[in-house]
C-alpha cells in the first residue's frame, strides 16, 4: 500500500531542472518485488577465474570469461589507463532508455570485483569486501581477519561459515551474533562466549543448547548446572557429525518451549522491521544500523537518512531511492547501482565512483559532472536535455522504475536474488532475467570419493590435497589448509556439504525479511513479526517477552 508518507517522499526526491520539478511517480511493484529486482544486479558469491582484458593477467572476477563486455582487474579499472567518456553517445529518442543503456554498458569495461586490493592482505578470493586479511570467500564484509565462507561479517577474526556477525572471534555456523567469542551453532546471541547450539542469549558464558537467557553461566538445555557438572558432561565431549545432528534436534525442541521476541529491534525508536540497531523512525527495514527515517531498506550501516528502497552498504547517505550497493557520502541518488564515494544528484547511473555528480544514464565514470550516457555536456545543456529524456521515459513507462532486468550484467542464478528469492530457470527467464548453465565437467572423474570421518581426530593432513563431494548436491569441493587448522582448533568435524550448500542452508534458516501480522501468544495483542503465522514458535510482543525472559 502506498501511504501519504510515501507520496511525500517521492515528491521530496523528485529532481528539479531549470526550476521545474520532474515528479517521481509511485512505483509499479510492491516493496518485495522492488527489492528482488535490485538484488538481481548484485553478484557476491559467484566468482570465476579469467584474464584481465587490459593487462592479460589472470584474476578472480564476478564475470566469467565469455562476457560480451571487457572486464578489467579493479586496480586497472581504477587507473588512468582508460576513460569511460570515450564510450559516450547521443541519446536516441526512437529507442527505449533500457536498450540504449544496456548496449552502452556492454561496450564499457566492467571491474572484476567490488574490492579495494590496496586495503586487503592475502584475500584475493573475496568480493563486496574491504580491509580483509587472510580471508577466503567472504562477502558483504569489512575489517576481518582469518575468516572463511561467510557473508555480512564485520570486524571479525577466526570465524567460519557465519552469516551477519559483528565483532566476533572463533565462531562457527553462527547467525546474527554480536560480540561473541568461541560460539558454535548459535543464532541471535550478543556478548556471549563458549556457547553452543544456542539462540537469543545476552551476556552468557558456558551455555549449551540454551535459549532466551540473560547473564547466565553453566546452563545445559536451559537448566543450571555446577561448574563441575559442566566439565563432567562437556569437558570430554567430542563433536562428531552424528552428535552435532542430535544436539541440533534436542536444542530445537527446547527452543520451541521458550517465548521468542516478535522482532529483534535494539535501542531503536518508532521503527519496524527486524535486526535493527540504533534506528529511529524507520519502517520495514531489516539488518540495519543507525538509520533515521528510512523505509524498505536492507543491510545498511551508519548514518543513512531519508532513504527508501535502498540496500547494501550505506555510511552517510541521504535521499537515496531505488538503489543498491552504494555508500560513503551519497546524496540525492535515484535508480542507480554501485555508485559510491562522494556522489550526488545521480539518475540511472551504475558503477560511477568516486566524486561523480549531476549525471544521467552513465556507467563507469570517475570524478565527472554533467554527463548523459557518458557524454560530456555543459551545465546549461544538461539542465535542458535531461527533462526531454525523462519525458521520453514517461512515454515508454521507464521513468520512476529501477533498471530493467535486461540491463543486469549477471544471470539471475549468479546473484544474491537467488538467495533471497529463489526461482527456477523458467521463472527467471519469464521475468526477463538471464540464466547461466553451470560449467560442464564437474562430474568428470576426480578419483575415488573420499569418506569424511566422523571426527576431526581421524582426519589426516593430506585431506587438503583431495576433492570431497557434497552429500546433498554431489558437487566437488576442497578443504583449505587454514580451514583444516580452524576445525582442529575448535574440535569440529570436517563439513560434508559444500560451502555453497552450507551458505544456502544458513540463508534458509533465517527468518524472512518480511513482516507478518500475528497476535502475541500471551496477551493477544496484534503484532508484526518475521515469524510466519504457521511457524510453531511461541511468539510474544516486546512487553510480554521482556517480562518473561529478563
Amino acid at each position: 500500500m502506498i501511504t501519504d508518507e510515501d507520496m511525500a517522499f517521492y515528491d521530496k526526491i523528485s529532481p528539479v531542472f531549470n526550476g521545474k520539478k520532474e515528479q517521481v511517480p509511485a512505483p509499479k511493484l510492491c516493496p518485495q518485488c522492488r527489492y528482488q529486482r535490485r538484488l538481481g544486479f548484485r553478484n557476491e558469491r559467484t566468482l570465476y577465474h579469467r584474464k584481465c582484458d587490459l593487462s592479460g593477467k589472470p584474476m578472480i572476477s564476478m564475470h566469467p570469461a565469455d562476457t560480451v563486455f571487457p572486464v578489467y582487474h579493479i586496480s586497472e579499472w581504477l587507473s588512468d589507463k582508460w576513460d569511460a567518456k570515450d564510450y559516450g553517445r547521443d541519446f536516441d529518442f526512437n529507442r527505449t532508455f533500457a536498450d540504449q543503456f544496456g548496449e552502452m554498458c556492454n561496450e564499457i569495461p566492467h571491474f572484476s570485483a567490488f574490492v579495494d586490493p590496496r586495503m586487503d592482505v592475502n584475500s584475493e578470493y573475496t568480493n563486496c569486501s574491504s580491509e580483509a586479511k587472510n580471508c577466503y570467500l567472504i562477502t558483504q564484509a569489512e575489517k576481518n581477519e582469518d575468516c572463511y565462507y561467510a557473508r555480512g561479517i564485520n570486524t571479525c577474526k577466526n570465524c567460519c561459515d557465519c552469516l551477519r556477525v559483528t565483532q566476533c572471534e572463533l565462531c562457527y555456523e553462527c547467525i546474527s551474533c554480536r560480540g561473541c567469542y568461541k560460539c558454535l551453532f548459535c543464532e541471535d546471541c550478543d556478548n556471549s562466549s563458549d556457547c553452543y547450539f544456542s539462540t537469543d542469549l545476552r551476556g552468557c558464558k558456558n551455555c549449551f543448547g540454551c535459549h532466551g537467557l540473560v547473564q547466565k553461566e553453566y546452563h545445559i538445555f536451559n537448566k543450571p548446572v555446577s561448574k563441575k557438572e559442566w566439565e563432567e558432561k562437556l569437558g570430554s565431549l567430542v563433536l562428531s557429525h552424528s552428535i552435532i545432528t542430535d544436539m541440533k534436534q534436542q536444542s530445537k525442541a527446547i527452543r520451541l518451549q521458550v517465548p521468542q521476541k516478535a522482532t529483534r529491534i535494539i535501542q531503536s525508536e518508532d521503527s519496524t522491521g527486524d535486526d535493527l540497531l540504533n534506528c529511529r523512525g524507520c519502517r520495514d527495514c531489516f539488518d540495519c544500523n543507525k538509520l533515521e527515517h528510512c523505509t524498505y531498506c536492507n543491510e545498511l550501516a551508519n548514518d543513512a537518512k531519508d532513504c527508501m528502497d535502498f540496500a547494501m552498504f550505506g555510511l552517510n547517505c541521504e535521499l537515496v531511492y531505488e538503489s543498491g550497493g552504494g555508500g560513503y557520502n551519497m546524496y540525492n541518488v535515484l535508480f542507480s547501482h554501485h555508485c559510491w564515494n562522494n556522489v550526488r544528484n545521480l539518475l540511472y547511473c551504475e558503477s560511477c565512483f568516486p566524486a561523480v555528480k549531476d549525471c544521467f544514464g552513465c556507467f563507469g565514470l570517475r570524478q565527472s559532472q554533467y554527463c548523459i550516457m557518458n557524454k560530456q555536456y555543459t551545465k546549461e545543456e544538461y539542465e535542458a536535455f535531461v527533462p526531454k529524456i525523462i519525458a521520453h521515459m514517461k512515454k515508454t513507462g521507464e521513468w520512476g522504475e529501477f533498471f530493467n532486468p535486461s540491463v543486469s550484467a549477471y544471470s539471475y542464478n549468479e546473484t544474491i536474488a537467488q538467495d533471497f528469492f529463489p526461482l527456477t530457470q523458467s521463472e527467471a527467464e519469464k521475468g526477463g532475467w538471464m540464466w547461466r548453465e553451470e560449467a560442464q565437467g564437474s562430474e568428470n572423474y576426480m578419483g575415488p570419493d573420499i569418506a569424511v570421518p566422523e571426527t576431526i581426530a581421524d582426519v589426516s593432513d593430506d585431506v587438503t590435497e583431495k576433492i570431497l563431494r557434497c552429500e546433498v548436491t554431489k558437487k566437488p569441493f576442497r578443504i583449505m589448509a587454514q580451514e583444516l587448522g580452524f576445525y582442529r582448533n575448535l574440535g569440529l568435524p570436517l563439513p560434508r556439504r559444500s560451502p555453497q550448500q552450507r551458505h544456502s542452508e544458513r540463508m534458509m534458516q533465517r527468518r524472512p525479511r518480511k513482516l507478518f501480522e500475528r497476535q502475541c501468544m500471551n496477551c493477544k495483542k496484534d503484532i508484526q513479526t518475521t515469524y510466519t503465522p504457521e511457524r510453531p514458535e511461541i511468539v510474544y510482543c516486546e512487553r510480554c517477552y521482556l517480562e518473561t525472559v529478563y
